[in-house]
Formats: C-alpha cells, structure tokens, sequence
C-alpha cells in the first residue's frame, strides 16, 4: 500500500449516505477480496472515502493493495447529489434511507441548481454568500428540482419537500447523536416522519424526548393497543380503516413546536454576533420552509 492509501479520511455525512453491508454481505465480500483480490476501487473525493468504505476497512485491516479512484467534483453538494443518485437506483433501501437520501439529493441539487442558473463559480465561498442572498434564484431552483425528483421516484411534490425536511432533521439528530440517526436510518430505532422533522433546531433533551416518545408510541401500538384499549375490548380491527385527516393533524401538531423553536431562537440569539456562514445557512433554511408552507395553503385552498 501506498502513503496515499493511509492518508484517506471517512467524512460521517458520506459514510451516512452509503447504506451499511448486513453481516452476510461483508462476510461475503471479505471472502472474494481474500481469494481474487480488489476488483473494485476506493472511489476519493479530495481525500474523503466516497464509496468503498467495506473495501477500504477490508483491505486496510489485511494489509492488501487496493486501487484508489479520484473524482473532482467541485462542492460537497455534488458529491453528495451523485452518491444519492447512485444509491437509489443501485439498491433495495429501507424505506427510512430511501426517503433520506431523495431529501438530501434534493437539498443538494437546489445548491447546485442555484449557482448554475448564476453562472457563478461554486467553489467562491465569497459568490456563495453572495448567491445566497438570491432568493428568486433560489426559489426557482427549488421548484424545478422538486418538480424533476418528483418525477423521477414517483412522488408528488409535498412527498419531495417532507423527504427534504425529514433529511435536515436526520442531519440534526446526527449532529447531536449520530448513533441514533444510524438506527433510525436501519430501522433499529422506529421514529415517525412527522418526529424526525420535528426533531430538527431542538436541543438535546428535546430531541431525545421526541425520538423516546415516539418509539413508545409505535411500540404500544405493535404490541396490541393501551390498556383503555384491552379494557374496553376495542381492537384495532374495531378502528377507522383510513382518516382523511391524519397526515394533516400530524402535521398541524408539529408546527407549534417549529414556532416555538423560532421565538426561542429570535428572543435568544445575539443577531450582531453571527457569522456570516451561520447566518446564510439559516436564511435558505427559512425559504425552504416559506415555499413549503406556500404549497400546502396552495393545496388547501385548491379544494375549497
């Protein structure tokens, strides 16, 4: 092996975006580089394992020789955007990782977007700021990317945007504790959409309230109903098969915490001390969250 090979880093948010080998398949994989050799590269991006990461712990922990394939992508959102892309159309996912990975190609894919329709140079930090700033070149690479991802996975526009959503609340649970993202990715850890989203800006106790809560609940629900349930002798074969209104309570019930998270937020921040970076990130943050909200008042009102 070459000093490149043990200079190679693993970034956690590309290694989250590569669904893990199960036992069987590592096993498996093991076994064909010991007797054939490494057919397949450690694709790198800059020094960051990309794809590969099987290969690379494989080969490194027995000393074999492996080759190294660099891609030059410019950003991390396009590095980003072509692993989901890859992942979704390579593999069966569990449903959890299949919607995290839509939302962060589709978060990804309206950077990109945006600097294209600019036609600014998207390593510049100093034009990124400034693009950021651009909220109908935002809005319109918004639109057009959920219109495309909504497309091609078969989705409609609220699934695209909620997959959106639901990718920043992983990417926040990650940042605080990202062995229970890892679970709620795997499905060791059951966590509702409407939870994940809800989880995102929340501290830490908050947070781990949520997700507890939530595994709770479901674990309640699989075990066969509440006590007043057994008491009463209601079943779930006695409830409504389907309410109309589910998905929309669900969500009326998470935005009072988004509200308050916000007048938490405005009434405790010292606005003259954030960074630039910081508060750039918040600004798109905010229009992604405007454009949602536009489209379900839209759609609501389609129907009166």
């Amino acid at each position: 092996m070459t000093d490149e090979t043990g200079m190679l880093k693993t970034d956690p948010e590309f290694r989250r975006l590569i669904f893990p080998l199960s036992r069987k398949e590592y096993a498996a994989l093991e076994d064909r580089i010991l007797q054939d050799g490494c057919s397949h590269p450690v694709t790198v991006w800059y020094g960051y394992i990309i794809r590969g990461f099987e290969i690379y712990e494989i080969c490194t922990m027995r000393h074999l020789a492996f080759e190294i394939k660099h891609i030059n992508f410019r950003v991390r959102e396009e590095v980003i955007s072509m692993i989901c892309r890859e992942e979704l159309s390579s593999r069966c996912l569990p449903e959890s990782q299949r919607r995290y990975l839509i939302g962060k190609r589709h978060n990804a894919d309206i950077v990109i977007g945006a600097h294209n329709a600019a036609g600014t140079d998207q390593f510049r930090e100093r034009i990124r700021r400034e693009l950021s700033k651009s909220k109908k070149l935002y809005e319109s690479s918004a639109g057009l990317t959920k219109q495309r991802l909504a497309g091609e996975y078969h989705l409609s526009l609220c699934s695209v945007a909620r997959y959106a959503a639901y990718a920043r609340g992983i990417d926040h649970i990650a940042s605080v504790k990202p062995e229970m993202a890892d679970q709620i990715l795997s499905g060791g850890r059951k966590a509702s959409m409407e939870t994940v989203i809800a989880c995102c800006g929340t501290e830490e106790h908050e947070m781990i309230k949520r997700l507890t809560v939530s595994g709770e609940n479901r674990n309640t629900k699989k075990s066969g109903g509440s006590e007043k349930e057994m008491i009463t002798g209601t079943t779930i074969k006695d409830m409504p098969a389907f309410d109309p209104d589910a998905e929309i309570n669900s969500l009326a019930l998470t935005i009072p915490s988004w509200v308050r998270s916000i007048d938490r937020t405005r009434s405790t921040v010292k606005f003259s001390l954030l960074t630039s970076g910081g508060r750039d990130r918040l600004e798109q943050e905010l229009y992604r969250l405007q454009e949602a909200a536009e489209m379900m008042a839209r759609a609501l009102k389609e129907v009166q």
